[in-house]
């Protein structure tokens, strides 16, 4: 019986997952995965060596204290403002890891031996095993797969599910601004609070404040979805942000969609042109900001009436340098006969500037 070499198989293992980590197979239960998409397109590496990613934001200014700028005359005692507006946020990165685990006789059934050294070769009839088995390459494109899942569900997640994972999106945009604290931030709404480090928030069930209201009670009518979107925007953009992604669950979108058709008009032939009456609509964007896109995942969460808009300069996937999707090849313990593969993100997710992105919810 031939036999596959262990650094080979290595090889082997990598080219496949760099692919399925990267494309992903043709599965069934597949979702597209807008958030993880968004947030790996725009990361931005840092330095290692250090607990956390730290920096320095002000929202407060010596403008702020009374007395700061008054009038005088001849010799009235003038009051001086010391300047101590500046606070750091700090978030604290953390270890992920994924393992693979494969079985040497599982592999046999693939037609593939491993051995501890270098040698290579393979059963006599490997490739017309491989055909109807295919266990090492089903096998890595079900981990693929399942890596994506397992990061964007984390990703979307506010960290309660486990202490040492990475705190997502949910964590920073909370359905209450008011309370907490995001970076080591307190944003409470008791006195002294940092009101300016606060994201927009309308869902229900929360107290009318100057950042935060009842659920949207969306109505073809009144356009009241629609009016508050455009209102909200100015909001978002009022301190400098730039917000550019949406991200909506399928009850938001279908209400923001009946609402912009009750206003639509008709072309000219009406519904008699040659042309096939289409139902569906172009993407619904705002102005400023993009597209509305849907995200199955707020669906999964029971979050499919939520929208969330924010802006990607400044809520950012933050990996250690050389520690995303990095793949190792753990040795294997003396007495199992297997195969291992692992792959690790040593990353944060961060936000520097609060008060431009969004969280929307519909009645």
């Amino acid at each position: 019986m031939g036999a596959l070499g262990i650094s080979a198989a290595n090889d082997l293992a990598q080219q496949l997952l760099t692919f399925y980590v990267k494309e992903g197979p043709l599965a069934q239960t597949t979702q597209n995965k807008p958030l993880l998409r968004k947030l790996t397109e725009n990361m931005d590496d840092f330095a290692g060596g250090k607990d956390n990613i730290s920096g320095p934001v002000q929202g407060k200014f010596m403008s702020d204290t009374a007395g700061f700028y008054v009038g005088y005359t001849n010799d009235d005692s003038l009051g001086f403002t010391s300047a101590q507006d500046v606070v750091r946020y700090a978030y604290p990165w953390k270890e992920m890891a994924a393992n693979l685990w494969i079985t040497w006789t599982e592999l046999k059934k693939d037609g593939i031996t491993i051995l501890d050294n270098k040698r290579q070769s393979e059963h006599k009839n490997a490739e017309a095993v491989r055909i109807t088995t295919g266990v090492l390459k089903s096998r890595l494109a079900n981990f693929g797969e399942a890596l994506q899942r397992a990061r964007n569900a984390t990703l979307w997640a506010d960290g309660s599910q486990d202490a040492a994972a990475v705190p997502g999106i949910t964590s920073i945009l909370t359905d209450d601004p008011t309370q907490g604290t995001t970076g080591g931030i307190a944003r409470s709404s008791a006195v002294g609070s940092l009101y300016w480090w606060q994201h927009r928030a309308l869902v229900g069930g929360l107290p009318v404040t100057a950042n935060t209201g009842p659920k949207i009670q969306s109505s073809a009518a009144s356009q009241n979805l629609s009016q508050t979107l455009r209102r909200e925007y100015r909001q978002l953009i009022r301190y400098g942000g730039k917000p550019n992604v949406c991200l909506a669950g399928s009850a938001f979108l279908d209400a923001l969609e009946i609402e912009v058709q009750a206003k639509g008009q008709l072309t000219l032939s009406g519904f008699t042109g040659k042309s096939a009456t289409d139902l569906t609509m172009a993407p619904i964007s705002l102005r400023g900001v993009g597209n509305f896109e849907y995200d199955p995942t707020l669906d999964s969460m029971g979050r499919s009436k939520y929208c969330y808009v924010y802006d990607s300069e400044h809520i950012k996937l933050r990996p250690m340098d050389s520690e995303w999707n990095k793949m190792l090849d753990p040795v294997r313990p003396y007495n199992y006969l297997v195969f291992l593969k692992t792959i690790t993100d040593t990353v944060a997710l961060i936000c520097d500037q609060m008060n431009c992105h969004g969280v929307y919810e519909i009645a």
